[in-house]
């Protein structure tokens, strides 16, 4: 699949820029400026991206509070435990993997 797409990227030519008298002499066909504007955008999306993701790979994806607080209640034994729910599902589970 990804050989497919690479191959397929490969046919795919960019024309050449060209001038703006030129461009704006064919029916349809976007300014120069246009098509440097896009790239442009672009560009800065994805170095918005890169930042989002940077910032992101700052903390962890867990909210430690929560977990603290669960485990001060476990260990308080305040945790509320619905044992008929967890044997409802392990043996669903059960009969799932047994087939």
């Amino acid at each position: 699949m990804v050989d497919f797409i690479k191959h397929n990227l490969r046919q795919m030519s960019v024309p050449a820029p060209q001038s703006a008298s030129h461009a704006s002499n064919r029916t349809g066909a976007a300014p120069v400026a246009a098509v440097t504007d896009v790239a442009k955008s672009v560009d800065d999306g994805q170095l918005s991206l890169k930042a989002s993701v940077s910032k992101m790979s700052e903390t962890p994806p867990i909210d430690m509070e929560a977990v603290s607080r669960i485990k001060q209640a476990i260990a308080n034994g305040e945790y509320p435990i619905n044992l008929g729910l967890v044997s409802e599902h392990l043996m669903e589970s059960y009969f799932e993997m047994k087939g």
